[in-house]
């Protein structure tokens, strides 16, 4: 029996932060992730393809909720079948001691709904409460609440991602949270944070009652030429901003640039963004591929390109 204001202690690996930094286990490190966005569907990712990623030193996989076959009923209530595969993967990933960034919402789901999941803004709600509750005895878990909230394809307000956050805290105060976004919401194409920015990056992580108060500020920087050596630079400026607004955040770039029809990263620039991020004081760093989107038809490590493979291998946490 649940004890009234007693949680029990989290199943291990914990995640957590003290100011700019993750910390595993009481434990800083950094956290290289790669995207893992179907590992929710009817093909899971193969052990070997879990293995493989542990042995390159991948510590978290950013999975979306929602890709193709979303976990969640219309009302919000999880499908049996999609909380065990839930708690299938996460147990897997506890167990090689890696970290599971749950994508909870995704743009398009209320209003307009181009990808219908749910029958009311209540059921959207209530999807999160099911996820955070089945989830809550577990500490190798961070929440993206919503996918690139300022997407096209159904954004919603910092405010409305407040409540998301307060059904999560709610529920499990000490889940950690974050949100992540499109290219330009929190730096310009300059490299700068300007005026606009800086609003939208105040309304993530302050403690006001309109912002979202995150623990963790997510962004997916711009997908520029340039993008792997501009990476060192616009941490620098996303910190800078933080240090203005006195707040002390970890910075995730949770989905950075990806190999895709008619652009292919070298693997060096993989490594040079890698680095960057490290080296300006990300805390985390997501190799974002096309390799886990369809894992109905294909495994992950079959999917991956000689170049992504050689890039991904190659990047190591010190």
């Amino acid at each position: 029996m649940l004890l009234l204001g007693f949680a029990p202690p989290r199943s291990g690996p914990t995640l957590t932060v003290s100011e700019q930094a993750f910390h595993v286990d009481g434990r800083p490190g950094f956290l290289l992730g790669v995207s893992l966005f179907d590992a929710l569907g009817s093909a899971p990712p193969r052990d070997q393809d879990l293995d493989s990623l542990k042995s390159w030193g991948v510590n978290i996989v950013r999975v979306w909720a929602h890709w193709h076959e979303p976990i969640h009923q219309a009302d919000g209530s999880l499908t049996m079948e999609g909380r065990s595969r839930l708690l299938r993967l996460t147990d897997r990933l506890r167990a090689r001691q890696m970290i599971l960034e749950l994508v909870l919402l995704r743009p398009g789901q209320l209003p307009g709904q181009p990808f219908p999941a749910f029958a009311s803004e209540a059921a959207r709600l209530r999807a999160v409460e099911s996820m955070t509750v089945a989830l809550r005895d577990y500490g190798n878990v961070l929440f993206d609440l919503y996918n690139e909230h300022d997407h096209g394809d159904g954004p919603i307000t910092h405010a409305a991602l407040r409540v998301v956050r307060d059904k999560v805290k709610g529920l499990d105060p000490e889940r950690l949270v974050t949100v992540s976004s499109t290219e330009y919401h929190l730096i310009a194409a300059d490299g700068r944070v300007g005026e606009q920015e800086a609003r939208n990056l105040r309304e993530e992580v302050s403690t006001d009652a309109n912002a979202v108060g995150v623990d963790v500020v997510a962004m997916h920087f711009p997908r520029t030429n340039d993008w792997a050596a501009a990476t060192a630079a616009r941490v620098e400026a996303i910190r800078a901003a933080l240090e203005r607004l006195d707040r002390r955040l970890p910075i995730y770039l949770s989905e950075e640039n990806r190999a895709s029809p008619g652009t292919t990263p070298a693997a060096e620039a993989y490594q040079r963004a890698f680095l960057g991020a490290q080296q300006a004081g990300a805390a985390g760093w997501v190799f974002h591929t096309a390799a886990g989107f369809e894992l109905r038809q294909r495994p992950f490590v079959d999917a991956l390109t000689p170049v992504e493979r050689s890039g991904l291998s190659r990047l190591r946490v010190p």
